[in-house]
């Protein structure tokens, strides 16, 4: 990881955790007290229930996509 990159770990539809590395500055903060941050996706599938994701960094478990629940989605 260089100085200007964060970690990056999500939580698929299935429970899993990949994770990678990405520029700091393309990640995200909500506003106020929420913890949570967004990162830039594209969404290429979405159900009810979830969505298929492509990431913009390769996880090091191998895969850019991913599905993750519909929750997780957040649209600009």
């Amino acid at each position: 990881m260089f100085e200007n990159e964060v970690a990056i770990s999500i939580t698929t539809a299935e429970g899993a955790t990949p994770s990678f590395f990405m520029p700091a500055d393309s990640v995200k903060s909500f506003s106020g007290s929420d913890p949570r941050q967004a990162i830039p996706v594209e969404v290429v599938d979405r159900s009810g229930e979830y969505g298929v994701v492509t990431l913009p960094r390769r996880t090091f478990e191998g895969s850019n996509a991913v599905k993750v629940p519909a929750r997780a989605l957040v649209f600009a």
